[in-house]
């Protein structure tokens, strides 16, 4: 006996595998359809959004880096903050030795002492007298002067004595700490930073920035700080290129020309509320990219370069 199939067996599973194949066919083609058509949507939303939006990764954190260096040489006998610590506007850093600088408060007390003694003495005999017949005129001019030296001299005596004290110009937190106690150290002599403030410096290209105008809000993404986004808004423009501030600015108007597009720092300044609990690891000197959207802009009073200085003029 035959192990195959009846011959009609087999023809009804010819005909039940036909319609199958095309179905199969239909399918494929579905799918190629929805696959183009999703790539499609995909393509032209964004288009969109590249149309209201303008982005950049050459863009980084700032803010403002207070050198703190010696106005006096001395020596250092005591060093009040550690790297990365908080200080207040006024707190002491750094002390110096103040020996060396009381001695010459204490000479320059004894000259201005001595010299409105003698100015004393000679104003008194000059009220007595009547003027010119106890003191010339010339004598008294003279012992006026002296005085005047001598205060001066007490005046910067002190002075030069306070900057043994070396105090925080601003709110910030401390950071590159060099000094040590016992250091010798000169006038001048960067002893430490403060950093205060952080804003973000975004360099769009002068192609970018038609659109831009301060208010307009901004995402910002740090590289260091991943799967996070911070909002901000523009806050100004530079006054020019960055190759204008550059040492060797170009000289389009000679030699050979060759069109280059320029890109213009825009500073965005980051919201308070977004950047809450990651204060300390938002520090100047990180690469970050923004995102502006160019969608209700809040307009700014100011000229942009978004706007005409006509157009601000007729506000």
């Amino acid at each position: 006996m035959s192990a195959l199939p009846p011959e009609t067996a087999m023809k009804a599973i010819a005909e039940n595998a036909t319609p199958r194949g095309k179905f199969t066919k239909l399918h494929k083609l579905g799918l190629a359809i929805g696959l183009g058509l999703t790539v499609l949507a995909g393509a032209t939303a964004y288009l969109i959004y590249t149309s209201y939006h303008e982005t950049t990764d050459d863009a980084y954190t700032t803010g403002h880096v207070h050198d703190i260096s010696s106005r006096v040489a001395g020596t250092v006998v005591e060093v009040a903050v550690d790297d990365n610590q908080a200080v207040k506007k006024g707190e002491v850093l750094v002390r110096l030795d103040p020996c060396d600088f009381q001695v010459q408060v204490d000479k320059a007390q004894a000259d201005y002492n001595r010299a409105k003694a003698d100015f004393d003495r000679v104003q008194a005999l000059h009220q007595s007298f009547s003027g010119d017949v106890a003191i010339s005129k010339q004598e008294y001019d003279q012992m006026e002067a002296n005085l005047g030296e001598a205060k001066a001299a007490l005046d910067d005596a002190k002075n030069q004595l306070s900057y043994c004290t070396i105090t925080a110009p601003e709110d910030g937190v401390v950071g590159d700490k060099t000094v040590q106690t016992g250091n010798r150290v000169a006038v001048g002599t960067v002893l430490m930073s403060v950093v205060q403030d952080l804003w973000v410096v975004a360099n769009y290209k002068e192609t970018q920035v038609g659109e831009m105008v301060k208010g307009q809000p901004v995402t910002v993404s740090v590289d260091e700080i991943s799967g996070h986004t911070f909002t901000g808004h523009i806050d100004s423009f530079s006054p020019g290129s960055g190759s204008i501030f550059a040492l060797l600015p170009p000289e389009n108007a000679t030699g050979n020309f060759t069109k280059i597009v320029q890109r213009v720092p825009v500073k965005i300044l980051l919201d308070p509320d977004s950047t809450r609990g990651y204060e300390s690891r938002l520090v100047p000197g990180l690469s970050v990219e923004t995102d502006v959207s160019l969608t209700a802009p809040v307009v700014s009073e100011e000229t942009t370069p978004g706007q005409s200085v006509a157009q601000v003029a007729g506000k």
